[in-house]
């Protein structure tokens, strides 16, 4: 007689099986508001401005995990892959500029 079992050793389901489909670009709220690009001055006939300089700056753990959170959570709503730490900073850095006439 033999007795009906279960394998000892089962296949894992693929951690990405139970993720969600990416939404489309047509259907997010984010696609419908334009990021502003990450250089909106540059100086007439010298090209695209590269981004050289370092600057070292301490942060907050909380502010730095909700700014990864939030470079993850656009380039997954919008599929575009220039979004980054530096690209977001660089804009808030210029919003905050022009906000005070600088």
């Amino acid at each position: 007689m033999s007795v009906q079992r279960e394998p000892a050793i089962r296949r894992a389901a693929h951690p990405a099986a139970d993720l969600p489909e990416r939404p489309t670009p047509a259907t997010t709220p984010a696609a419908a508001v334009p990021l502003p690009s990450p250089q909106p001055t540059q100086p007439a006939g010298r090209g695209e401005e590269r981004l050289t300089e370092q600057h070292n700056v301490r942060l907050r753990p909380s502010t730095k995990a909700r700014l990864l959170r939030a470079v993850d959570k656009l380039r997954y709503e919008t599929g575009d892959r220039s979004i980054s730490i530096a690209s977001i900073t660089d804009i808030a850095i210029v919003e905050y500029l022009e906000s005070r006439d600088c």
